[in-house]
């Protein structure tokens, strides 16, 4: 899976608390070794396309 960051995403993400960065820090790491890793319980974006 692909992932990119914009400059929007930037800066949203600095004004979110610490404690929010950093879980999504940690979650984001998890996803990089295992995207279906069941507690990050992602949902469908879309019901036909695969995103």
């Amino acid at each position: 899976m692909k992932s990119s960051l914009t400059h929007d995403f930037i800066k949203y993400f600095r004004k979110l608390p610490n404690r929010i960065q950093q879980q999504a820090r940690k979650n984001y790491k998890l996803w990089e070794l295992n995207p279906y890793h069941p507690s990050l319980e992602f949902k469908k974006v879309h019901h036909t396309e695969p995103i």
